[in-house]
């Protein structure tokens, strides 16, 4: 009998096949079912305590632990409701980890929240601190390793909330481009660098565009640090036209809503391949659209469950010259 876990790999891997057209070549579980989540984002009660909002309401349910959160988080969810019982006046605490090392990043409620009252109350906080992306206590940068480089991301910096999906998914994408050995690389909406600096560091140049602030600088931080050839700009990859750079592969993370019109610019220079990473089936399926046209074949599909007990699914496209 299969298991509600089963049921959902099975939806989701239906749902990526219905976007491309195709079969999923590979569906890649998370190793961990529960206990998996790197990142939560707690909300503050009337009465203070931590907890989630429930969905689409106001209604607060305060929490000592969340089943979904690696256990280092939750060890630390724990040690802050002790230390912080009544967190009136913050509005929102973001508890970040990179497996092992938990931070905190805390937002303020409103501009008539007293800044120093904040402080004052994160700062007993038994972990490296954050106030509204800047440093308070101790150093609230994530030191987090993916494929041998060490990244070391900001307090507002976006990374995949599963670790060894997300492992998973730059180890994948790498063996698929490293045998075209690739002149260049262009990373669209590529974040600190989480796909692309594996590349970079076994040599091959990069163009990195992403318009968040703190992503761009902590990829050129990162590039400069290691002596990478990855080359960060700031700006909105969503805009990118035919000619802007150089490449003969292309890689696209693009947020929920897609890029669309985007591709129409990547086929104009016609690149040997195409990766595009998805966390939206539906925009997926619209945005692969323009390449199929255009004679590229989805040669490698594959879906990986990013997400388990929820109905959100991760998915890689690669896309070839047909």
């Amino acid at each position: 009998m299969d298991s509600p876990l089963d049921d959902q790999q099975a939806g989701k891997r239906a749902l990526v096949e219905r976007a491309a057209g195709r079969a999923v070549d590979l569906f890649i579980p998370s190793p961990r079912s529960l206990g998996y989540r790197a990142r939560i984002d707690l909300s503050v009660g009337p009465t203070g305590r931590l907890g989630y909002n429930r969905p689409r309401s106001h209604d607060h349910n305060a929490i000592d632990a969340c089943a979904i959160a690696r256990p280092e988080v939750n060890e630390a969810l724990r040690a802050l409701n002790e230390a912080i019982p009544d967190a009136r006046g913050l509005d929102r605490l973001e508890l970040r980890s990179n497996g092992a090392e938990v931070v905190l990043h805390a937002r303020l409620a409103d501009r008539g929240t007293r800044p120093d009252a904040a402080r004052a109350l994160l700062q007993a906080a038994p972990l490296p601190v954050a106030l509204n992306g800047k440093a308070l206590k101790g150093d609230p940068r994530v030191r987090l390793t993916v494929a041998g480089v060490e990244h070391l991301l900001s307090p507002e910096t976006f990374y995949q909330v599963n670790l060894e999906v997300n492992e998973a998914l730059v180890d994948t994408l790498r063996a698929l481009i490293t045998p075209l050995r690739p002149a260049g690389v262009l990373d669209l909406y590529g974040g600190a660098g989480n796909l692309s600096m594996p590349l970079a560091a076994a040599g091959t140049p990069v163009t990195l565009i992403e318009r968040e602030g703190a992503a761009i600088r902590d990829a050129q931080a990162t590039a400069k640090r290691l002596g990478l050839p990855l080359r960060a700009v700031g700006g909105d990859a969503g805009r990118f036209k035919a000619g802007d750079q150089f490449f003969d592969v292309a890689v696209l993370d693009p947020p929920r809503a897609g890029a669309p019109g985007l591709m129409d610019q990547l086929v104009v220079t016609r690149p040997k391949a195409i990766a595009v990473v998805s966390c939206n089936p539906a925009a997926l399926g619209r945005d692969l659209g323009p390449a199929l046209k255009a004679g590229y074949r989805v040669e490698r599909l594959i879906a990986l469950d990013m997400f388990p007990h929820t109905d959100h699914v991760e998915a890689l496209c690669w896309l070839t010259r047909g």
